[in-house]
Order: C-alpha cells, then sequence, then structure tokens
C-alpha cells in the first residue's frame, strides 16, 4: 500500500464524514485487499440514512434482533442506505433515494443452517429428476431422444444458492414467494419500517432486502468480493456476478410509503 492511499485511508478513517462514491472508489482501485473497506464502511458505524439519527438506527437494530431472537450487536444495514450510494458491481455510484430498497444483514448461525436447508430442498424438488437425467450421460443415449431440459429460471437460482453457500449466506429472496420461512423473514423485518417514515429527511422504504450470514466473518469476506467485483468490473472484465438479490415489497404494510 502505497504512503498516499495509507494517508487517505488513515483520513476518512479518523474522519467525522463518510466518504463520497469517488473517494470510496479510489480506495478501492489502489488497494490490493478489501477487507478493512468491507468491515469499516460497509458492516460497521452508523448508516448514511441514520446520519441524523443515529439512537433511531439503535432502535431499529434493537427491534430486528428482538424479532429474531439475536443480539442487536448481529444486525447492520449495508449497500446504498449504509454509504449514501450504491457498491454494487454494475450501478457503483449510484445515490440512494427516498425509495430506495434497504440491505439488511443479520448474523445467525442458526438461521443460515435452516435457510439453506429450506432453500435447498426447494431446489431439490424442481425438474428435471436425476432419473431422467442419467440416461442421457452417455453419447449413445443422447442420440436416441432428446435429453431433458433445465430451466434457466433454476438453473440460476441453484448457481446463485451455491454462490451464496460458498460465502457462508442465506438469501431469504430466493425462496418462493409464498414459502413461510421467506414471509416471516420479511415480515419481520417490514415490521420496522415505521422507523424510517420518522427519519429526517424521511425515507419511504419501497422494499426490503437481506442476508442471512453464518458469521461475522463471513459477511466481511462476501462484502470483501463485492468490492473486489467493484475493482474487476472497473478494469474492463465483463465476467463479474451481478448480486441480483431478490427482497419482498412492503408498499402495502406502510400506508405512509404507499401513498408516496
Amino acid at each position: 500500500m502505497s504512503k498516499t492511499t495509507t494517508d487517505e485511508l488513515l483520513s476518512l478513517l479518523g474522519g467525522k464524514s463518510a466518504p463520497t462514491a469517488d473517494q470510496f472508489k479510489e480506495l478501492i482501485l489502489q488497494l490490493d485487499t478489501h477487507q478493512i473497506l468491507a468491515k469499516v464502511f460497509l458492516l460497521e458505524g452508523t448508516p448514511y440514512v441514520f446520519e441524523n439519527s443515529p439512537m433511531r438506527y439503535i432502535v431499529f437494530k434493537e427491534q430486528v434482533a428482538d424479532r429474531f431472537d439475536i443480539g442487536s450487536q448481529d444486525v447492520c444495514i449495508v449497500g446504498s442506505a449504509k454509504l449514501g450510494f450504491s457498491p454494487s458491481p454494475h450501478q457503483y455510484g449510484k445515490p440512494f433515494a427516498e425509495t430506495s430498497d434497504v440491505d439488511v444483514v443479520i448474523i445467525s448461525n442458526s438461521l443460515f443452517d435452516l435457510g439453506s436447508r429450506e432453500l435447498f430442498a426447494w431446489l431439490d424438488q424442481q425438474g428435471p429428476a436425476l432419473h431422467l437425467v442419467r440416461p442421457h450421460l452417455t453419447k449413445q443415449a443422447a442420440k436416441k431422444q432428446d435429453a431433458p431440459v433445465v430451466e434457466l429460471s433454476v438453473w440460476k437460482l441453484v448457481k446463485e444458492a451455491i454462490r451464496n453457500y460458498k460465502y457462508q449466506n442465506f438469501n431469504p429472496g430466493l425462496l418462493p414467494g409464498s414459502h413461510p420461512l421467506r414471509r416471516d423473514f420479511f415480515e419481520k423485518i417490514a415490521s420496522t419500517a415505521g422507523i424510517f417514515l420518522a427519519l429526517e429527511p424521511r425515507v419511504f422504504v419501497s422494499k426490503i432486502r437481506g442476508r442471512v450470514f453464518r458469521t461475522w466473518r463471513a459477511a466481511e469476506d462476501y462484502y470483501t468480493n463485492t468490492l473486489r467485483q467493484v475493482k474487476e468490473a472497473e478494469a474492463g472484465h465483463e465476467d463479474v456476478d451481478t448480486d441480483e438479490d431478490d427482497g419482498e415489497d412492503i408498499q402495502a404494510t406502510t400506508p405512509q410509503a404507499k401513498k408516496a
């Protein structure tokens, strides 16, 4: 790390204000490892949306923690609601708006295990069945009849589920909308939406997105990889995965947001 980069990082770490999108990107591009940036700027500290009401962020964390029976230290907000701009590789720098999604991270080993089992159990039920695939694994058999086809939507879910498990996290948005675990997860977080409406300026939350990580280290590794992908995207790499978390529209549960 060059002296200039070190000085810039120390200045931002010791400053009272969060880095701008340009300042943060410059650090991402200059650093070889992004663990510190992910930990300090994405997972720790008061989020952008709560910068004028830090005590309300504590209340938010307490309420979410109570609903999931975890400690408030195991809840945080990430993404554009945390930084004031999106850190996603393909939307980097997009400013947070009043109706932007809010990304919530929960650290829970038990919920990660439960959610992962439920997700893989549901994916296991999707076709085609293995007994239909096995006969087509030889070239001779493949010539006799067409092999079964895996739907792209199912293939995408399988790949995302595997990638998430690799980084030890569970995305409830990958479950079907009717799944009770998905409904329970988003309803618990959506019940805190009133806190956002009490902010100045108001934040009309339109969609909640969330991830459950097995450990804080897993969360650090995941968001470190996100920042690495930002650097790769800037270098022109076209194979950077887009982080397309599905979430839950909560406008119907907040009359004020619905009117907006």
